[in-house]
């Protein structure tokens, strides 16, 4: 529940008929995504997801959550926050904020290949 809401509070409410903040989650991995409606709706409705974090349990070691972020050279990359992980996954997201907030996915100079 505490994830559901930090999603909606990314996005003001005039502007979620445009744009939402959404979560997907598979095993030990939290996906943040990034939503738009389609842009031809007669063509289909299904709006778009665009990662732009992935938080992973138990990594680097159990108990912990670290912080992931698209990679510059392939979508289905992804780069550790040098940052360091978190017990608390939410305390990561506050890295992500502005980013989120501003409509772009994150980009830090201060990452590495997982």
């Amino acid at each position: 529940m505490q994830l559901s809401r930090w999603c909606t509070a990314r996005v003001p409410d005039d502007e979620r008929a445009l744009r939402q903040i959404a979560y997907t989650t598979t095993g030990d991995e939290v996906t943040i995504l990034d939503r738009r409606p389609p842009a031809f709706p007669e063509l289909g409705t299904a709006w778009t997801a665009i990662p732009v974090a992935l938080l992973r349990r138990d990594d680097p070691e159990p108990g912990l959550w670290s912080l992931h972020r698209p990679g510059e050279d392939s979508p289905d990359d992804w780069e550790r926050d040098l940052a360091g992980p978190a017990e608390d996954p939410l305390a990561l997201l506050a890295r992500l904020e502005e980013a989120v907030r501003a409509g772009s996915p994150p980009r830090d100079t201060g990452t590495t290949p997982r």
